[in-house]
């Protein structure tokens, strides 16, 4: 029997490549029909939403256009601190991991501020801090779960997280 999960991060990058601007309408039609004879899985594109779904799961890629924003993943935890001035620039839920992808025009160190406040208020607990010349990561966990920031200063001045959350482990 073939598996499934180890195809899961090459079937994102597919995915995300479908979603490039570009002749959209075929690329995204040859990409589904290549993905679903690759791996027998179901694509379906509505909007700016790819999913996959095959016999072990389904994995949703959003991906915004143009400067624009693409809602978090169902079920996303609230007590997951995002700047309230974000834009979701993609937005990914594969098997219980959920990962998104956002700016704000706030500086990195106000952000990075901001993140250690509210996650450690809201009960969670910091396990890793690291800095690096124009970043840092930060990882957390609480019941069972953890989330790991990676922060990087923005081109404009603002700054990119990348959030990934999901069991702890």
């Amino acid at each position: 029997m073939k598996s499934t999960a180890p195809r899961l991060p090459a079937i994102a990058l597919l995915v995300a490549i479908a979603l490039l601007p570009g002749c959209r309408k075929a690329q995204d039609n040859a990409v589904a029909q290549a993905l679903e004879r690759a791996t027998g899985a179901k694509v379906d594109k509505d909007g700016d939403t790819v999913t996959v779904k095959t016999d072990k799961g389904e994995l949703k890629v959003a991906t915004a256009e143009n400067g624009g924003s693409v809602a978090l993943p169902a079920g996303f935890p609230s007590d997951i601190y995002l700047p309230a001035d974000n834009k979701v620039a993609s937005a990914m839920d594969m098997a219980g991991v959920q990962m998104v992808n956002l700016t704000t025009p706030r500086p990195l160190a106000q952000v990075s501020g901001e993140v250690e406040e509210t996650m450690q208020a809201q009960g969670w607990k910091r396990e890793m801090a690291m800095q690096a010349d124009g970043g840092n990561t930060l990882m957390y966990s609480k019941d069972k779960r953890q989330v790991v920031y990676q922060l990087l200063k923005g081109e404009a001045g603002g700054t990119q997280l990348a959030i990934r959350t999901g069991p702890a482990g």
